[in-house]
This record gives structure tokens, sequence and C-alpha cells, in this order.
């Protein structure tokens, strides 16, 4: 629409075209009556300036039916849901994911708690398929899994790996009612094209606000399964979203209780005799800031992680004073969010009870 060469006309017009044709076949129950007339408008313009002018009405309401679709978007009834990761605080969040895009509780299994139920993951999953043929599953694997062996050496295990050697094994009848997603903090590009190879798609470890999960699972979801989701109408949207205020996101005291427990691994000299078992640990925290809803930027706090994270230790007083470092700035940062919190919270009572 930035050309004003009339002989563009005829792209417009065919663009239009297609769009006009996308929207008489979407599954949903949303009128487009309206917008296919403001396109038929846009088609008959005589000038690429009227087309231009008609297509800003079009694009609004093509915007708004999309909003909709994102804020009415259900998974079918028939949904179970998997996970794992080695967090117990990722545990909870990804336990109240599954809840809040509408899988019950009976429906969802999250493993990832310890080294047991991380090495089985494959084979538990590859099982649980063979038993529920008539289901649709999602399944959400942390990309990062640490545990210790039995030889007493750490070791590190690939979720998109094992989602791909689930896909391998199962035949094409599961493996097709399966949306199999890859989390992570590692999100370059070059890491989320590797995640698309072995799986059907990326999430990244960072808050999500609690109305708009649907919103971010309904590209993966459409895109996997045409024909496998429905939209329930406006009332029954409004009505759900009515409890589903805030973010999908892990909390200030399980920070600090992770600041705790590494602490706590720095007083018994753990760094000194058996720094990857801190490493992996402090992994972890990084995975849990990333989805810690703050008020402040939390980039320089992960770089001074990642420096951490990728030294050697060779010099262990130096490793102590980083990590005491961390530490005081995360602990600054919660406190600062706190207060915050605290005069919203006193702004807000003083509003009602005026």
């Amino acid at each position: 629409f930035e050309k004003e060469d009339p002989s563009e006309l005829h792209l417009i017009h065919d663009q239009m075209h297609e769009l006009k044709g996308d929207l008489l076949t979407l599954d949903t129950n949303m009128p487009v009556t309206s917008v296919i007339g403001n396109i038929n408008l846009v088609m008959i313009a005589e000038s690429t300036k009227t087309a231009q002018e008609r297509w800003s009405t079009v694009r609004q309401q093509v915007m708004g039916i999309t909003d909709r679709m994102q804020k009415n978007f259900r998974l079918p009834p028939n949904t179970h849901g998997i996970a794992i990761d080695d967090s117990k605080i990722q545990r909870k969040l990804l336990s109240k994911l599954m809840e809040f895009i509408g899988i019950t509780k009976d429906n969802i299994t999250i493993l990832g708690d310890g080294p047991s139920e991380i090495l089985s993951f494959e084979d538990h999953v590859v099982e649980y398929m063979q038993l529920h043929t008539n289901n649709y599953v999602l399944l959400i694997a942390d990309e990062q899994l640490d545990i210790v062996n039995e030889s007493s050496q750490h070791e590190s295990i690939s979720g998109s790996h094992m989602i791909k050697k689930i896909r391998e094994r199962l035949p094409p009848e599961l493996e097709g009612r399966m949306l199999t997603l890859v989390r992570s903090a590692n999100d370059s590009a070059v890491d989320i094209c590797a995640y698309r190879e072995r799986a059907h798609g990326f999430l990244p470890k960072a808050p999500i606000r609690r109305d708009n999960v649907h919103g971010t699972l309904m590209p993966l979801w459409v895109q996997r399964f045409p024909d496998g989701a429905f939209y329930a109408d406006d009332d029954q949207s409004v009505a759900t979203s009515v409890h589903s205020d805030g973010e999908l996101a892990c909390n200030p005291e399980d920070i600090a209780q992770k600041l705790d427990d590494i602490e706590s691994m720095f007083q018994r000299d753990l760094h000194k005799t058996n720094w990857r078992a801190v490493n992996d640990q402090i992994q972890l925290l990084k995975g849990d800031m990333l989805t810690l809803n703050a008020s402040a930027s939390m980039m320089p706090i992960l770089g001074m992680i990642n420096v951490l994270l990728y030294s050697k230790c060779n010099d262990f007083e130096q490793a102590q004073r980083q990590w005491h470092e961390i530490q005081n700035s995360i602990r600054e940062s919660l406190n600062t969010g706190k207060e915050k919190s605290s005069r919203k919270r006193s702004r807000r009572a003083s509003l009602n009870f005026g």
C-alpha cells in the first residue's frame, strides 16, 4: 500500500481475494460478514489512495477478529498434558500453565523430580501415548535437564533430543496426536532452529500473562492441528478471564529460597569440592529468574550469572565473591519489587476507601 502506482491495484486485488478466502474458511463462530464487505470495497477501489484508506478499516477489523480468536481459543477437552523440568519451581509453573490452558488436573503429568523420572521420561511418554490413542497430548520439555548418574557424575540431558527420540519411536498415527514444545532459557536463532528440528515449537522461559496463555499457544496448536481446536463464545471468554489477572511467573519467595539453598552450598565449601553441583543449581536459578515477574530489568544480573556459570572456578575465593555479588543484587531487586508492590496495594486501598 505504500506504492502509489495504479498498476499495483491488481496486486492489491489478488491479496484481498486471498484474505477473503482465508476469512471465509476460518473455523470459528465469529461473524466475518462486515469485514468481507469492506474487503470488497478495497477490491473495487479505483486508486491506491482509496484502497489504502479502506484497507485501514479492514485491518482493524481483522486484528479484532484475531484478538478475539486468541482470547476465545480452547484446547479440545480430550487433551492431556505432559511436562518435564528439573527445577521444582518450574514444575510448579508448568502445572499451573497446563491448568490455565484448560487441561484438567487428572490429565496433567509433571515429571523431572530426580534422575529416575528424567531417565525414564522417553519410555513413560511412549507408553502413555500407547494408552491414550484417542487423545491429544501437549508435551513440554525443558532443554537442559541436569542429573547425577549412578557413577555419581553430573550429566546434562537435552529435552529436545528426548522429544526427537520419542517422536521417532511412535507410529505416525500416535505421533500425529502430539504437540511437542521445547522450553529453554537459551533462545538464540541457532538454538531455536535446532529445537524446531527436533520438536514442533519453542516456548521461552519468561513470565506469561494468564489472560494471554491461549494467545501464546494458539498459533502453535492450530499450525499442528488445523482441525483440532475450538473457540468459546465471547460470554464464556469473559467469564473465564475474570479469574485470569496477573502473570504466570515465579514468585520472589521461591527465588529467595533458591538463594538460601545455593548459599548453603558455598558455606559448606561445595564450590571447592563439587563445582558442577553448584553450577547446576545456579543454572536452575538462572531459568527461574527468567520467569520472575520483576519490576526491573534482570539483564545485568543474568549477565553476572553467565560469567560465573562459564568460569572454571579455579579461583575459589573469586567464585564466592562473584556469587555474593549476584546474591546481593538479586535480593536488592526482590526487596525493591516488594516495596513497589506494597505501595501499589496502599494506593489501591486508598482509592477503594475513598
